[in-house]
């Protein structure tokens, strides 16, 4: 069973539906059990009324189940809408949609781009961070894959080849971005941007707002095995 949460947002709510569909070829007996709007990455779930849903989904259409949540009370911040359903009166599923900001008042966040342009280094690996951009709901680090020279030939002869393929693939890494020593909270990253060079495209890693208290700001590039690179101090617009 498949379920995928569309809304539209409103300057007090958000208005939508989730949309059923079976994944298997055949009917289900399906009850939705449990609507909230939750803060991310982390934070409270608020539940959101809505009446019982018992519904039958044929195999093959989309069906339609309307919601709509009040986000007008809501403290600054990201979002998302999960839902949780029962399946044949058995198994029960979680979702969760995509990502939605209650907007930070202007005063309170930083807003410009500062320009980065340094490689940092974890390990054997490079990243060239090209610019921080501070938005108003968010703060967005480009950046791209960059070879160290040397490193790969090196790491190449050590794995008995002499060709990139005969590498292990490189894990994903994420910009972390640091305010008053305290990092701040990281968002689902965006796929990569269109390049000019589709070997190496530009990554974003995106975080919560720059508060406009913080009086030091800096990034630092990490590894999912927890490997990070040195910090590296930026100037605050």
């Amino acid at each position: 069973m498949s379920l995928r949460t569309r809304f539209e947002r409103f300057p007090a709510t958000i208005k939508g539906a989730f949309v059923l569909q079976g994944a298997d070829g055949n009917p289900h007996a399906i009850e939705l059990r449990s609507v909230r709007v939750a803060r991310v990455p982390v934070g409270p779930e608020r539940p959101v009324p809505a009446p019982a849903v018992a519904v039958n989904v044929a195999p093959g259409r989309d069906l339609f189940v309307p919601f709509e949540a009040s986000i007008a009370d809501l403290p600054p911040g990201w979002y998302e809408v999960r839902s949780s359903i029962q399946v044949d009166g058995a198994r029960s599923y979680e979702y969760g949609s995509r990502a939605f900001s209650v907007l930070w008042p202007r005063g309170d966040v930083r807003r410009g781009t500062i320009r980065v342009d340094s490689l940092l280094r974890v390990g054997d690996r490079g990243f060239r961070v090209e610019r921080v951009e501070l938005g108003r709901d968010a703060t967005t680090v480009v950046w791209r894959p960059q070879e160290v020279p040397g490193v790969r030939e090196a790491a190449a002869r050590t794995a008995g080849g002499g060709k990139d393929h005969d590498l292990p693939p490189e894990p994903e890494a994420w910009a972390v971005l640091v305010a008053d020593g305290e990092a701040l909270e990281s968002l689902p990253a965006a796929g990569p941007a269109t390049s000019a060079r589709p070997s190496r495209p530009e990554r974003r890693s995106v975080a919560y707002p720059v508060p406009s208290s913080a009086a030091s700001l800096s990034l630092l590039m990490r590894l999912p095995s927890g490997e990070s690179s040195d910090p590296v101090a930026l100037d605050l617009p």
